[in-house]
Parts: C-alpha cells; sequence; structure tokens
C-alpha cells in the first residue's frame, strides 16, 4: 500500500479557508449558498493565494434538521445546494419561469436573499417547488423522447446505482409516509424485501425518478465547480461524519452494521458528569470489520468523487467508541476495552481509508480526550491532525509555539466548533492573554485589546507554522465574532450563518480590502501563498 509521506498535502507550504458552502452567500442565490456561489467563492480564494477551500458536510440533511453532521445520507449530495437558475429544464421550463416570477414567489424568494441567516425549511420550500416543475419539463418531454439528455440521466443512474438506488427508494419513501420512522414501516419495506422494493418502484417510477434527478443536477452542476477549481489550483477539503442519522437510507439499506438499539456519545468528563448521548446508531464493528469495512470503503470512494481532502470526524471513535444502550438497564460503556485491540482496530479502518483515499488525503479530526496510541497511529501512517493554536500547550502551561507543531499536520485558528479568533482574544482571562501574547508577539506582560497589530500577529504566527497545512475560519480574516456553530446548544445560531455580503461584494467596502491584503501579504511572508 502506497504511504502518504509524500503526498502533496503533507508536503509544501498550504493556505486554506473554513467556509460552509451553506455561508458562501452570492448575488443570485436564494438564501443559501449554492453550487453556483461556490464558483464565484473559489475564484476569489484562489485570487488572495489561498489553496485549499474547506466546506464542511455537504450531504443531504435529515427533514427539520440543520446540523449537517446528522445527515440522512452519506453518499447523495443537499439539493438545497442546487443553484436553480442555472438548471437547463429550469430555464425551458414556462412552468417554472411563472412560479419562480410569480409576486407571491419573487417576494419570498427576495427575502431570503437578504436574510442574515440561513433559513432551511422555506429555501427547500421554494426550490422543490421549482425543481418539481423543471423534473416534470424533463420527464413529460426529454425523457420521452428519449433525448440526448435522457441518456445522460440514465448513465448517471447506471453509474451512481450502488448508492442511488437506496437513496431515491428511501426518500420517495420517506415523503410519501410523511417522515415516517422507517422502523415504522409496512414490514416487507422495513426488512427490504427486494420483491416490496421494486413493486414500490414500479407503483411510484416519477417519484422515485424525481429524487435521482436531483442527484443527477446536482452531480452536474458539483462537476462544474471541481472543474473550476482545479484549473484554479484549488483543493475542495471536505468532511465525513462518523455517523448518519438513523433515519437514514445507510442505516436502513445496511442493517447488519448499525445497532439501533444503542447510540454512541462521549463518557463523562469535567463537563458532563453523567456523558453525552448523541441520538446516532452505533456500529456493528464486527460485522462491519467482516466485511472489509466495505461501506466506509465505498463512503471513502464516494468522497474522492467530491474532495481532494476529506475530514474524518471524530478519530477516536473508530478506535473505540461510546456506546449507550437505550435499554436504560445496561449500562454505557467502550465497545473495546483493551488498549491494544483499540489501537490495532484503528490501525486497520485506518488503513482501508488509505487504500480507498487515492491521490485524496485524509486528515483526522484528533481532538479532545485522544489517547496517546491514536496520535502514535496517525504518525506511523502519515495522516495529518489537527492543532488548533488556543489548544496547543507545553507543559508548564505556556502556548506551544506553532513553529514546533509536526510538519504532517493541519494547523488552525479555530474549528466550526469554536469562537472565532476575535471572540476568543476580547473573552480570554488576562492572565491566559498574557501568555497567548508572548506567544503570539514575542512579546511579555502587555496583553493589548484585539486590534489589526493583535490580528496580524495571530495570522501571522498560525501562517508561521511548520504544519504543512495551514488553515482558518474566514472569518479569522476580517475579525468577526459570529460563529457557525456553539456545541451543547440547539437554536437557528447554529449552522445557519452567511456570510455578511455576496462574493461579488467582498472588496467594494475599504476594510475588506484591507483585511484581505493584509491575509495576502501574511501568506506571501509565510511561504504559503499559492503560485
Amino acid at each position: 500500500m502506497p504511504g502518504l509521506e509524500n503526498h502533496p498535502g503533507n508536503t509544501g507550504r498550504h493556505a486554506g479557508l473554513l467556509l460552509p458552502l451553506f455561508s458562501m452567500r452570492g448575488r443570485g442565490d436564494w438564501g443559501i449558498g449554492d453550487f453556483a456561489s461556490m464558483r464565484g467563492w473559489i475564484e476569489w480564494a484562489a485570487s488572495t493565494g489561498t489553496k485549499i477551500v474547506q466546506i464542511l458536510p455537504i450531504h443531504e440533511m435529515l427533514h427539520g434538521q440543520e446540523c449537517p453532521y446528522t445527515a440522512l445520507t452519506a453518499f447523495a449530495l443537499d439539493p438545497v445546494f442546487i443553484a436553480v437558475d442555472e438548471v437547463e429544464d429550469v430555464r425551458e421550463c414556462d412552468d417554472a419561469r411563472r412560479l419562480i416570477r410569480h409576486s407571491e414567489f419573487a417576494v419570498e424568494l427576495a427575502a431570503l436573499a437578504k436574510s442574515e441567516v440561513v433559513d432551511y425549511a422555506r429555501v427547500k420550500a421554494l426550490k422543490y417547488k421549482a425543481l418539481w416543475a423543471a423534473f416534470n419539463h424533463f420527464y413529460n418531454g426529454e425523457w420521452r423522447r428519449g433525448g440526448p439528455r435522457s441518456r445522460d440521466f440514465i448513465r448517471f443512474r447506471e453509474e451512481t446505482g450502488w448508492w442511488l438506488n437506496d437513496y431515491a427508494v428511501f426518500r420517495a419513501m420517506k415523503d410519501m409516509t410523511g417522515w415516517k420512522s422507517w422502523t415504522e414501516w409496512d414490514y416487507d419495506m422495513k426488512t427490504r424485501d427486494p420483491a416490496a422494493i421494486a413493486a414500490f418502484r414500479a407503483r411510484h417510477t416519477e417519484q422515485v425518478a424525481f429524487f435521482e434527478y436531483l442527484q443527477w443536477v446536482a452531480d452536474t452542476q458539483w462537476r462544474a465547480v471541481r472543474q473550476l477549481a482545479r484549473r484554479d489550483g484549488v483543493w475542495l477539503f471536505g468532511d465525513l461524519p462518523f455517523m448518519v442519522n438513523q433515519e437514514s437510507a445507510d442505516v436502513w439499506a445496511h442493517q447488519d452494521i448499525f445497532d439501533i438499539s444503542a447510540e454512541i456519545g462521549a463518557p463523562p468528563d469535567q463537563y458532563s458528569a453523567e456523558g453525552q448521548r448523541w441520538g446516532l446508531p452505533a456500529y456493528r464493528w464486527w460485522n462491519l470489520e467482516n466485511s472489509n469495512f466495505a461501506w466506509w470503503r465505498a463512503r471513502v470512494r464516494r468522497a474522492t468523487e467530491i474532495y481532494d481532502l476529506f475530514r474524518l470526524d471524530h478519530l477516536i471513535g473508530f478506535f473505540r467508541t461510546w456506546v449507550v444502550p437505550k435499554d436504560r438497564s445496561q449500562k454505557p460503556h467502550f465497545d473495546y476495552l483493551d488498549e491494544r485491540a483499540q489501537q490495532a482496530r484503528g490501525e486497520r479502518f485506518l488503513r482501508a481509508v488509505i487504500e480507498e483515499a487515492g491521490e485524496a488525503l485524509p486528515v483526522a479530526e484528533d481532538l479532545g480526550m485522544v489517547p496517546d496510541f491514536a496520535r502514535q497511529t496517525l504518525l506511523k501512517l502519515h495522516i495529518p491532525g489537527y492543532k488548533v493554536m488556543r489548544w496547543e500547550t507545553e507543559k508548564d502551561g505556556r502556548f506551544r509555539c506553532p513553529e514546533n507543531y509536526p510538519k504532517v499536520s493541519l494547523a488552525t485558528t479555530a474549528t466550526h466548533d469554536s469562537e472565532t479568533l476575535r471572540e476568543w482574544w476580547d473573552t480570554m482571562p488576562p492572565h491566559e492573554k498574557e501568555k497567548a501574547w508572548e506567544m503570539i508577539s514575542g512579546e511579555k506582560g502587555h496583553h493589548p485589546r484585539f486590534s489589526d497589530k493583535v490580528h496580524d500577529a495571530a495570522l501571522r504566527r498560525l501562517f508561521g507554522a511548520n504544519s504543512a497545512i495551514a488553515l482558518i475560519p474566514v472569518q479569522d480574516i476580517f475579525g468577526m465574532t459570529e460563529r457557525i456553530n456553539t456545541p451543547g446548544t440547539v437554536g437557528p445560531q447554529n449552522w445557519t450563518w452567511r456570510f455578511p455580503v455576496p462574493v461579488e461584494k467582498i472588496e467594494t467596502g475599504a476594510k475588506h480590502r484591507e483585511r484581505i491584503a493584509a491575509y495576502r501579504e501574511i501568506l506571501k511572508e509565510t511561504g504559503r501563498l499559492k503560485s
């Protein structure tokens, strides 16, 4: 098996930006970043000398959910990201155009486009209306005539059937049962009787084809995104959540490898005396390994079709998982107790990932209470882990200098789950700020308020790290305080942040231009400016 030690992502000096796709405001979007606005953001990132754009998970979320880490599929892209105005069948369909021009629809669309946050339910309602009209135009015209685009659609279905077939039936069934849990479906569908599934497809051909059509459209638009990224020399960095939702096509289709009688979580610690329950099913590791990790191998292959790098969420879970039985008479526990067994399982899993990754680079989310043996395994396999500047400390309590980070690592100021650089600085206790300022500037004692001086010093130190990859949330270019997610909270403040201006206007304001120029100069100074 070829190693990762010479992977381009583990050598050289690369700069990246974390910007969720849903946050990528564009002039023509429908209230959420889409595949069209993403092209604009990639072009802008490339113009600043940035090599990597990290976008968080983009697989379809469960109805009513806003967290991308609990999806209803590990394979299908979320149709909410489709740029409706660029869909050929929308442009050609009189019904779709009339719908979009209708006064009530237009007013709603304008309000969503101006919104400071993403309103997923309203955005999806509008997009699905327009896309259903477009699909009917395609289905009753191009499809029935057997035209060239229908042949493209057939080819797409054949090439992706290994995941599309299950997803489309599951998605149609969800719609037609009012989003009832699959565990409450009729016995034959719940247990995936082949005759029952075939009969369902035959009875509801159009509804199933609609969800296949949406994936074809999304795939077409994504290919355009990736082609542009390659043209501009930008790597796309995605995310593979540790688990899918129980109400997912994958759990329904692979009941042998998911245990819905238990959920995963985190053991008790200083923040939670009872531990955490995440509401996601547990793996049946014996069956998963018995299949040579077949489902995860397929998942990684799918990731390589979409991304150049992908983040393995909750790394420690692949070594040992905290399992919480739904039967309260049973105690929560780690699925593996012996450390040697944990290390062996984690290494077996990561080797399988590397085998399937091809030219893509896996990056491990190894934050939190991660035992040394897990990080030793990453080192052995040359998989980069995270180095969050504010959390890297020496034994004496001083902040660790980023120049001392390992080469095979990803250095960052923050993650999607933490405060931005500015909020961290503004809320830090004075004694911590003294230590942080000494690490950032080399000066002792004085710890100034957040300013351009502090801002530039922090970014210069981060991008001066020894790590091959140094990456920051886009908010940290501009000194923003708005965050993406606050763990332990539920509400409209999470997973809904939109950049305040469309990408087309990002450099029209003097302050934005100044901060972008400073960012670019820091990349140049630290040897990370993309050629």
